[in-house]
């Protein structure tokens, strides 16, 4: 990759910190296995960049979702990005390529209903909204949400 990608994760007081560590994990997982040639399209004018993944609260989210989606309830995970293809997009050398935030109490939910621990979920959660901030987007097509979903399932075999 030719840009350096930092990855900060923020969380509420008293989250474990294994978990913070999955997170980081996870998003890098998802660097690592998306095409170069995707990569280098969004953040060619960038050296080093910061991608914050951001644990918060059902009505955060929901707020978040209504501001942004028009839709009043929360979601798993939203995920803005800042590196958007305009003309007017010309990061600095260091940028803030994008925000993902995931509901702790939905992905609490999830992983319950799923079977799975909160750690595969809180995974699962972290590469999709990785995925989004590079232009996967699963509500295009059918064709553009086989493409991300396989790709997600794939960076999570890679993460065990």
């Amino acid at each position: 990759m030719a840009a350096r990608i930092n990855i900060t994760v923020l969380s509420p007081q008293g989250f474990s910190p294994r978990l913070k560590t999955q997170l980081k994990r996870a998003a890098l997982k998802t660097l690592d296995s998306i095409p170069k040639r995707i990569l280098l399209k969004k953040i060619k004018r960038v050296s080093e960049g910061n991608i914050t993944i951001a644990v918060v609260s059902s009505k955060k989210i929901q707020n978040l979702n209504f501001k942004y989606r028009k839709k009043n309830k929360p979601t798993d995970v939203l995920s803005f990005s800042r590196m958007e293809t305009s003309p007017d997009f010309f990061p600095a050398v260091k940028s803030d390529l994008g925000d993902v935030l995931i509901c702790w109490q939905v992905a609490k939910k999830q992983a319950r209903e799923d079977k799975v621990t909160i750690r595969e979920e809180l995974s699962r959660l972290t590469i999709h909204g990785v995925l989004h901030l590079f232009g996967y987007d699963h509500e295009i097509s059918e064709e553009e949400e086989k493409k991300m979903f396989r790709l997600q399932d794939k960076i999570l075999k890679k993460l065990g």
